[in-house]
């Protein structure tokens, strides 16, 4: 054989080869459409495709594998070896990525087709032959616009938090157990001591009949208990407020009323105040 004959034998079975892989090559049909978001706008972004190994309709063998198809101004464009006529209830996953995110899954069955289908058509909403409705892909922490950052920002529990006790943010931020007596009040800086001032029991006193006598003369008059804060006590004269420094001066635990407003026989005098706190 001559040199030219070589190489246009060569050539030949070359062609012929080609030919023999084509041939052997799965048939494909193309799945072709236009995808928007809800505000009208073209989604962009890309589809990745994944299944699991089967059999198609010609005895090819697909193996499980993944690709990934991008999606620009909307165009989805891939051609796919039909699953509706393979073996096994063959169907692919579709994963829809944008920004950084998986945005939503989908699944579809492809038909064998020689013209292009769009994605309603082969889009199906369980696996081939099941009627349980999969659940939804797992939706990382990431994906949820500002949740790693809220999440940060929430004071966690340290191990000082405890049962039945009041909390409060300490130094580090977090959620501490505030201690002391379970009689003490708490400080806005979470701190606790004896409720009230110099450790004595913050109370109300109400309508208290005070000490003295009422003859139209006595114009001291004594409470069982220093007001405190003074300007806590309210006093009554036949159930009319008396003004401080006006009807009457307080010190201590001592009412003496000014001559102009000394109680009469048969008055009722009576008292309310707070007691321990400032």
């Amino acid at each position: 054989m001559s040199a030219p004959q070589l190489k246009r034998f060569k050539i030949a079975t070359a062609f012929l080869l080609l030919a023999a892989l084509a041939q052997a090559a799965p048939p494909l049909t193309q799945i072709q459409d236009v995808l928007y978001k809800a505000d009208g706008s073209p989604f962009s972004g890309s589809a990745t495709i994944s299944w699991r190994s089967f059999v198609a309709a010609d005895s090819s063998n697909i193996p499980t594998n993944t690709i990934s198809v991008n999606v620009v101004g909307g165009l989805l464009r891939v051609r796919l070896v039909p699953t509706t006529n393979a073996s096994g209830g063959a169907y692919y996953i579709v994963r829809f990525n944008a920004d950084g995110r998986t945005q939503f899954t989908e699944l579809w069955a492809v038909p064998p087709s020689v013209l292009p289908v769009v994605v309603k058509d082969i889009r199906i909403p369980s696996p081939p032959g099941s009627n349980v409705v999969p659940p939804p892909s797992v939706v990382q922490m990431a994906d949820v616009t500002g949740l790693v950052e809220s999440l940060a920002d929430r004071p966690t529990k340290s191990i000082g938090v405890a049962p039945n006790r009041a909390a409060f943010i300490d130094a580090t931020g977090e959620i501490a157990a505030v201690s002391g007596a379970a009689s003490d009040c708490v400080k806005v800086d979470g701190t606790s001591g004896p409720c009230g001032a110099s450790g004595a029991a913050f109370g109300f006193v109400d309508m208290e009949t005070p000490g003295g006598a009422v003859n139209g003369s006595n114009t001291v008059f004594t409470l069982g208990q220093a007001p405190a804060p003074a300007a806590s006590l309210h006093f009554f004269r036949n159930g009319i407020l008396q003004k401080p420094a006006v009807d009457y001066l307080l010190s201590g635990n001592t009412v003496t009323f000014l001559s102009v407003a000394t109680p009469q026989t048969g008055d009722l005098l009576l008292a309310s105040y707070r007691t321990g706190g400032q």
